[in-house]
Protein backbone atom coordinates (compact mmCIF):
# COMPACT_ATOMS: atom_id res chain seq x y z
CA UNK A 1 0.00 0.00 0.00
CA UNK A 2 1.12 3.57 -0.58
CA UNK A 3 2.51 6.02 1.97
CA UNK A 4 1.04 9.38 2.94
CA UNK A 5 3.38 12.34 2.59
CA UNK A 6 3.08 15.96 3.68
CA UNK A 7 5.05 18.39 1.55
CA UNK A 8 4.99 21.84 3.09
CA UNK A 9 6.64 25.10 2.09
CA UNK A 10 7.35 26.95 5.29
CA UNK A 11 9.03 30.20 6.23
CA UNK A 12 12.12 29.95 8.40
CA UNK A 13 10.10 31.37 11.26
CA UNK A 14 7.53 28.57 10.95
CA UNK A 15 4.67 30.08 8.96
CA UNK A 16 2.90 28.32 6.07
CA UNK A 17 0.67 31.27 5.20
CA UNK A 18 0.88 35.02 5.39
CA UNK A 19 -1.30 37.48 7.26
CA UNK A 20 -4.91 37.82 6.13
CA UNK A 21 -5.26 34.23 4.89
CA UNK A 22 -8.89 34.28 3.81
CA UNK A 23 -11.00 32.80 1.00
CA UNK A 24 -10.54 35.95 -1.09
CA UNK A 25 -6.80 35.95 -0.36
CA UNK A 26 -5.73 32.25 -0.30
CA UNK A 27 -2.46 31.79 1.52
CA UNK A 28 -2.53 35.35 2.81
CA UNK A 29 -0.37 38.36 2.07
CA UNK A 30 3.00 37.55 0.47
CA UNK A 31 2.07 33.85 0.17
CA UNK A 32 4.01 33.65 -3.09
CA UNK A 33 7.25 34.28 -1.17
CA UNK A 34 6.99 30.74 0.22
CA UNK A 35 6.92 29.32 -3.28
CA UNK A 36 9.63 31.34 -5.03
CA UNK A 37 11.65 28.14 -5.33
CA UNK A 38 9.17 26.78 -7.91
CA UNK A 39 9.19 29.80 -10.20
CA UNK A 40 10.67 29.19 -13.62
CA UNK A 41 13.21 31.57 -15.19
CA UNK A 42 10.24 33.08 -17.09
CA UNK A 43 8.54 34.03 -13.81
CA UNK A 44 5.75 31.41 -13.99
CA UNK A 45 5.01 28.66 -11.50
CA UNK A 46 6.26 25.38 -12.85
CA UNK A 47 9.20 23.02 -12.88
CA UNK A 48 12.41 24.84 -12.00
CA UNK A 49 15.81 23.55 -13.06
CA UNK A 50 18.34 21.71 -10.90
CA UNK A 51 17.63 20.09 -7.53
CA UNK A 52 14.45 22.16 -7.06
CA UNK A 53 13.15 20.63 -10.30
CA UNK A 54 13.85 17.14 -9.02
CA UNK A 55 11.91 17.92 -5.84
CA UNK A 56 9.11 19.40 -7.95
CA UNK A 57 8.90 16.13 -9.94
CA UNK A 58 8.88 14.06 -6.76
CA UNK A 59 6.14 16.22 -5.23
CA UNK A 60 3.93 15.83 -8.28
CA UNK A 61 4.12 12.04 -8.51
CA UNK A 62 1.23 11.40 -6.14
CA UNK A 63 -1.63 9.02 -6.77
CA UNK A 64 -4.30 10.60 -4.55
CA UNK A 65 -4.79 13.61 -2.29
CA UNK A 66 -6.19 14.07 1.21
CA UNK A 67 -6.89 17.77 1.63
CA UNK A 68 -8.74 19.86 4.15
CA UNK A 69 -12.06 21.41 3.35
CA UNK A 70 -10.80 24.98 3.69
CA UNK A 71 -7.91 24.24 1.35
CA UNK A 72 -10.05 22.66 -1.36
CA UNK A 73 -12.77 25.26 -1.13
CA UNK A 74 -10.25 28.09 -1.53
CA UNK A 75 -9.15 26.61 -4.87
CA UNK A 76 -12.61 25.37 -5.92
CA UNK A 77 -11.46 21.76 -5.57
CA UNK A 78 -8.86 22.41 -8.30
CA UNK A 79 -11.77 22.46 -10.72
CA UNK A 80 -12.43 18.84 -9.78
CA UNK A 81 -9.22 17.60 -11.36
CA UNK A 82 -5.76 17.77 -9.79
CA UNK A 83 -3.55 15.84 -12.21
CA UNK A 84 -6.30 13.26 -12.73
CA UNK A 85 -6.16 11.75 -9.24
CA UNK A 86 -8.85 11.25 -6.60
CA UNK A 87 -9.22 13.95 -3.97
CA UNK A 88 -10.48 12.99 -0.50
CA UNK A 89 -11.78 15.68 1.85
CA UNK A 90 -12.38 14.75 5.49
CA UNK A 91 -15.30 16.84 6.73
CA UNK A 92 -18.18 16.50 9.16
CA UNK A 93 -20.35 18.72 6.97
CA UNK A 94 -21.72 17.65 3.58
CA UNK A 95 -20.15 19.25 0.52
CA UNK A 96 -21.70 22.09 -1.41
CA UNK A 97 -24.01 20.65 -4.12
CA UNK A 98 -21.64 21.96 -6.84
CA UNK A 99 -19.10 19.30 -5.80
CA UNK A 100 -21.38 16.75 -7.51
CA UNK A 101 -19.87 18.09 -10.75
CA UNK A 102 -16.44 16.85 -9.63
CA UNK A 103 -16.44 13.02 -9.79
CA UNK A 104 -12.83 12.78 -8.54
CA UNK A 105 -13.69 14.61 -5.29
CA UNK A 106 -15.00 12.55 -2.36
CA UNK A 107 -16.04 14.03 0.97
CA UNK A 108 -15.40 11.58 3.81
CA UNK A 109 -17.54 12.06 6.93
CA UNK A 110 -16.11 9.33 9.16
CA UNK A 111 -12.71 10.83 9.96
CA UNK A 112 -9.17 11.34 8.79
CA UNK A 113 -8.22 7.66 9.17
CA UNK A 114 -10.99 6.62 6.80
CA UNK A 115 -10.11 9.37 4.32
CA UNK A 116 -6.47 8.26 4.38
CA UNK A 117 -7.37 4.59 3.96
CA UNK A 118 -9.54 5.38 0.94
CA UNK A 119 -6.86 7.63 -0.55
CA UNK A 120 -4.15 5.00 -0.11
CA UNK A 121 -6.32 2.42 -1.85
CA UNK A 122 -6.93 4.86 -4.72
CA UNK A 123 -3.24 5.80 -4.97
CA UNK A 124 -2.08 2.25 -5.65
CA UNK A 125 1.71 2.18 -5.63
CA UNK A 126 2.04 5.98 -5.65
CA UNK A 127 1.93 8.13 -2.54
CA UNK A 128 -0.92 10.14 -1.03
CA UNK A 129 -0.31 13.89 -0.94
CA UNK A 130 -1.55 15.49 2.29
CA UNK A 131 -2.66 19.11 1.86
CA UNK A 132 -3.55 21.66 4.53
CA UNK A 133 -2.27 22.43 8.02
CA UNK A 134 -5.36 21.32 9.93
CA UNK A 135 -5.60 18.08 7.96
CA UNK A 136 -1.90 17.39 8.52
CA UNK A 137 -2.33 17.94 12.27
CA UNK A 138 -5.30 15.55 12.41
CA UNK A 139 -3.36 12.95 10.38
CA UNK A 140 -0.41 13.23 12.78
CA UNK A 141 -2.71 12.87 15.81
CA UNK A 142 -4.38 9.80 14.28
CA UNK A 143 -1.04 8.23 13.37
CA UNK A 144 -1.87 8.05 9.66
CA UNK A 145 0.76 10.48 8.30
CA UNK A 146 3.77 8.48 7.17
CA UNK A 147 6.26 11.19 6.09
CA UNK A 148 6.84 14.93 6.43
CA UNK A 149 8.99 16.93 4.02
CA UNK A 150 9.43 20.66 4.02
CA UNK A 151 11.09 23.32 1.94
CA UNK A 152 12.11 26.52 3.70
CA UNK A 153 11.91 30.08 2.53
CA UNK A 154 12.66 33.48 3.96
CA UNK A 155 10.86 34.52 7.10
CA UNK A 156 7.71 36.61 7.04
CA UNK A 157 9.01 38.75 9.88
Amino acid sequence: MSASVLYMSMSLDGYIAGLNDEPDNPGGDDFDRLHEWIVTPGGEYGRPSGPAGELFDEMNDYGAIVAGRRTVEQVDHWGGDRHGVRIFVPSHRPPDPSVANYPLVTYVSDGIASAMEQAKAAAGDRYVLVHGAYTAQRALEAGVLDERRASSSRSFG
